[in-house]
């Protein structure tokens, strides 16, 4: 199956259209429409501040592709998880993927895992989504000043988050880097995700000692809340 998908749900996406190009006489189950709804619901309301609602989508999807016994697609939900987290500054907690992996080993989960944990020289970029691909060779060949380009080249608003916070947390921070997920964030209406930045600006220009710019963030931030 081909690993595309901006959030690794390829494996999911993939088997839905295998089954539904399979003909009118086969119908595709429904834990498959459930699991990936109950995913992309998750996805939304993290990133709008919803944390005890996106816990139950969460579990809701993971209980839908526990009907498959496809631990493969399994762990490619937790992954999704992870990458929201990441998206957000979350560190995450990978017990779950490991046990899963460690039981049905996959070499494409395996590589988007390690991306996740920001360990680079693990991941395997024929198995990386390909929207991520410029941003990885950067850091290989330490060009930090192409990475703020390469993000605002990726279209998908999610997946520039993603990479913005796995930048973020590996030390690649800069103001271009920052003032981009501000602005993916407000274009989005993710509120969390916004304040999540906006706070990390302030810190940054804190940082620099650019007081001004810090005060103006600032009061942004309590505008917003």
């Amino acid at each position: 199956m081909k690993a595309d998908n901006l959030l690794r749900i390829a494996l999911l996406l993939c088997s839905l259209l295998m089954l539904s190009g399979c003909g009118g006489s086969q119908p595709v189950p429904d834990w498959t429409y459930a699991s990936f709804n109950k995913l992309e619901d998750f996805k939304q309301a993290s990133l709008e501040g919803k944390a005890a609602i996106a816990d139950l989508h969460f579990q809701h999807s993971v209980e839908e592709l526990k009907k498959s016994g496809d631990l493969q697609l399994l762990a490619t939900a937790y992954l999704n998880r992870y990458a929201v987290q990441t998206a957000l500054l979350d560190p995450f907690n990978d017990e779950e993927f490991l046990k899963l992996q460690a039981v049905q080993p996959d070499p494409e989960n395996a590589s988007f895992h390690a991306f996740l944990k920001g360990n680079f020289p693990a991941v395997d970029v024929k198995y990386l989504p390909a929207q991520y691909a410029a941003t990885l060779a950067d850091i290989r060949s330490d060009k930090r000043a192409r990475l703020a380009g390469d993000v605002r080249d990726i279209a998908d608003p999610l997946s520039r988050l993603i990479i913005t916070g796995r930048l973020v947390l590996s030390g690649y921070e800069t103001e271009e880097l920052l003032s981009g997920a501000v602005e993916t964030a407000s274009r989005q209406g993710w509120k969390k995700a916004l304040l999540v930045y906006l706070h990390r600006l302030q810190a940054f220009y804190e940082t620099k000692r650019e007081a001004e710019k810090a005060v103006r963030i600032k009061e942004k931030i309590r505008l917003i809340q």
